[in-house]
C-alpha cells in the first residue's frame, strides 16, 4: 500500500485560482494510491465537467477517487438532505467513498438508526469525519460508531483534536477500531506543519492504522520537493509495516 493524496495539499495553488483538476496534474507518476477531492473548491458552474475530467484521470493512473463533503451528516438532529444527490455523483463518477463531518445527531433513538440504516452504500461508501469543535470529541464519535454496527465508515482526522484540546494518541487508542480512512497531519500551535515539524508523533500514530486503511496527506504542502518528501516518509512507514 502506498500513501494518498486530498487535494488539501495543494492549498496555496487553489487558493490562486487554480482547479483541482488542474493541480492533481502534478501527481501523474508519483507513487501514490488515491486521491481525494474537497467539494467546496469546485465552482457550481463547472463541478460535473471538473469532476468527469478528474474520474478520467484517475482511471488512466489507476488512482482511487474519493470525495469530501464540505457539510454535516446531521444539523439539529435531522439528516443532511442532500445525501442523495451525493450519492448519485458519486455512482456517476466512480467515486469510492465520500467523507462528511458528523454534526450534530442529537439523540440516538430507534426512528434515527433506523433512517442512518436506510443510507445505501453498496454503490459508494460514506464515513464520517471528527470535526474541531464540540460534535467531535471522542465520546460522542464513539457513541455513534458504536450505535450503527459499521453502515458507514470513520475518517480518523489527526489534526483536529488540536482544535478541542483532545489528544490524538489517546483519541487513536478508543476509536482505532472503526477506522476505514487515516487523514494524516501534524499540527503545532494550531496550524498545520510538515511532519517532523508538529506535536504528534506520527509515525506512532500511523503504526496504530488497522491494516490495509487508507493514510492520506490532508495539509497544506508549498512545494513539489516537500510533497515528494512527505509522500516518501510515509511510504517508507507503510512498508516498514507492511502495508
Amino acid at each position: 500500500m502506498k500513501v494518498s493524496i486530498n487535494t488539501a495539499v495543494f492549498l496555496d495553488e487553489m487558493n490562486a485560482g487554480h482547479s483541482q483538476y488542474d493541480v492533481l496534474q502534478q501527481l501523474i507518476g508519483k507513487p501514490i494510491d488515491n486521491i481525494e477531492v474537497r467539494g467546496e473548491f469546485f465552482k457550481d458552474e463547472s463541478r460535473e465537467a471538473e469532476l468527469d475530467k478528474i474520474s478520467d484521470l484517475a482511471v488512466k493512473n489507476g488512482w482511487g477517487l474519493y470525495y469530501s463533503i464540505p457539510e454535516a451528516l446531521f444539523n439539529d438532529g435531522e439528516l443532511n438532505s442532500n445525501l442523495d444527490h451525493y450519492i448519485a455523483m458519486a455512482k456517476k463518477y466512480g467515486i469510492r467513498n465520500l467523507k462528511i463531518s458528523l454534526g450534530d445527531y442529537g439523540a440516538l433513538t430507534s426512528d434515527s438508526l433506523k433512517l442512518i440504516n436506510e443510507i445505501p452504500t453498496n454503490n459508494v461508501t460514506i464515513s464520517v469525519e471528527n470535526e474541531p469543535n464540540a460534535h467531535g470529541e471522542v465520546p460522542r464519535i464513539f457513541n455513534f460508531l458504536d450505535s450503527i454496527d459499521g453502515h458507514l465508515g470513520y475518517t480518523f482526522d489527526s489534526g483536529n483534536w488540536y482544535w478541542i484540546d483532545q489528544d490524538p494518541q489517546a483519541a487513536m487508542d478508543q476509536l482505532q477500531s472503526f477506522i476505514t480512512i487515516f487523514h494524516l497531519k501534524n499540527i503545532k500551535n494550531r496550524d498545520t506543519m510538515m511532519l517532523d515539524d508538529g506535536d504528534t508523533d506520527w509515525q506512532k500514530l500511523t503504526h496504530k492504522v488497522p491494516h490495509g486503511v487508507p493514510v492520506f496527506l490532508e495539509y497544506n504542502i508549498p512545494t513539489s520537493q516537500q510533497l515528494d518528501s512527505e509522500i516518501a516518509k510515509v511510504n517508507q512507514l507503510l512498508q516498514s509495516t507492511g502495508d
